[in-house]
């Protein structure tokens, strides 16, 4: 899939559920909507709830990094035919980077599973050929980070499909920043976007554009 589509709700609800509409079927590979699938079916894996996890044990810090860094690398593993091998492997070097135990704080979560799902999820509905930088928060959230100049979009990737996002761009005017923020389903990600230029953040042109542009 290359560049950045703004299908109506009607067909976002469709993509977000694993069904493709014929207009559809130009802008998706086969292997695309595979993955689609495939990633939806993650959702309905069920995971520890609460009283499970009440009942358990607390593992050790070292034991919780291993864990979840096994479960996220589990999940691209599952999907790993459909994505591009040099992003996947950028990925899972930030993976390994974001659970480094020699620089863990003691008080934060490791990467949570429902976190990473809806991640993925995003990056195949909006296919950016800029990757984000990538980090999390204190609560085990995944947030990509996409930069060009000052101006910066990030996005948290909650549990249960769902993303808060918060962007910054400068005016040329008066060089000030203007702030925008927003929480969608992950299906309507581009959608959300739409006011603020989504090319802008995720695709290579839009940025050298911007870059290259005098102030």
């Amino acid at each position: 899939m290359t560049g950045i589509i703004v299908p109506t709700r009607r067909n976002l609800r469709a993509l977000h559920a694993g069904i493709f509409p014929p207009e559809f079927e130009l802008a998706f590979s086969s292997a695309t909507k595979r993955l689609a699938r495939q990633v939806e079916a993650l959702r309905h894996q069920r995971s520890p709830t609460s009283r499970d996890q009440q009942a358990l044990p607390r593992k050790d810090l070292a034991e919780r990094l291993f864990d979840a860094l096994a479960s996220a690398k589990q999940l691209t593993a599952s999907v790993a035919m459909y994505l591009d091998p040099a992003r996947r492997d950028r990925l899972l070097r930030h993976l390994d980077s974001l659970h480094d135990l020699a620089e863990w704080e003691e008080d934060n979560e490791p990467l949570q599973q429902s976190s990473f799902a809806t991640f993925l999820k995003a990056m195949l509905a909006v296919n950016p050929e800029r990757q984000p930088g990538l980090g999390l928060s204190h609560a085990g959230h995944l947030i990509g980070a996409w930069t060009t100049d000052r101006d910066r979009l990030t996005i948290e990737f909650l549990p249960n499909d769902w993303v808060k996002w918060v962007l910054a761009r400068y005016n040329k005017e008066d060089d000030e920043p203007r702030r925008f923020a927003g929480q969608t389903p992950v299906s309507e990600l581009t959608e959300g976007l739409t006011p603020y230029q989504p090319e802008y953040w995720f695709s290579h042109e839009q940025g050298r554009q911007r870059q290259e542009s005098p102030r």
